[in-house]
């Protein structure tokens, strides 16, 4: 009994130590698309600004070609409304908390190691600019100073290059996936707003692995 439980410890410290940890840095933009404010007499669109992007990663190698992600992003998004030559702005920001499953087309130690990735968070949307009785195109919509929990799927995909025995740098595209924030951007009586928002979000990043 006594020898078994040996063994058993022996592999999960095995197991352990065949696993490698990661923890990094990330920085980048991102644009996203624009949905039709329907119901409105004139063609009007709602959407986010471009932005900076930064955050933080932890991962672990499950295996030679598997490994999970966890991820953190700020983001610069600025709620907007816009209609042939008049707009309207509203200061934003996101913030984005996610886990994934990441696909490596190379084993663990190779240099440059390209790969997918597929997961799911929470995205949530804060407007953070100051409210006005009156703002362009509030006929069709409003630019509200609140916030916005979306639940969101993630897909992209990556290049991890070994720099050095414990550093890597990182190139890394995203698209996160949610239902528009329609307490943010909110449709005025009579009009609807709704659809999907991908917000498409490159980024480099330095990790350090151990």
């Amino acid at each position: 009994m006594y020898s078994k439980r040996l063994l058993l410890l022996f592999a999960i410290v095995l197991g352990a130590r065949a696993q490698q940890h990661e923890i990094g840095i990330l920085g980048g933009g991102g644009f996203l698309n624009s949905t039709p404010v329907e119901g409105a007499a004139a063609s009007v669109t709602a959407s986010f600004s471009p932005g900076p992007v930064a955050g933080v990663l932890i991962g672990h190698d499950l295996y030679s070609h598997w490994s999970g992600e966890i991820r953190y992003l700020f983001e610069e998004r600025d709620a907007r409304l816009q209609s042939s030559g008049t707009r309207a702005g509203f200061s934003g920001q996101a913030h984005v908390l996610d886990y994934e499953l990441v696909l490596h087309a190379r084993p663990r130690m190779d240099r440059v190691r390209p790969y997918v990735a597929a997961g799911g968070g929470i995205k949530v949307f804060r407007g953070t600019g100051a409210e006005m009785a009156y703002r362009p195109l509030m006929e069709y919509a409003y630019l509200t100073r609140t916030q916005e929990l979306k639940p969101m799927l993630t897909v992209g995909g990556g290049l991890k290059l070994r720099l050095g025995e414990r550093i890597l740098a990182r190139l890394d595209f995203r698209d996160q996936i949610t239902r528009f924030p329609r307490r943010i951007i909110a449709p005025a009586p009579g009009m609807t707003l709704g659809g999907w928002l991908h917000d498409f979000v490159p980024t480099v990043g330095l990790s350090w692995m151990f």
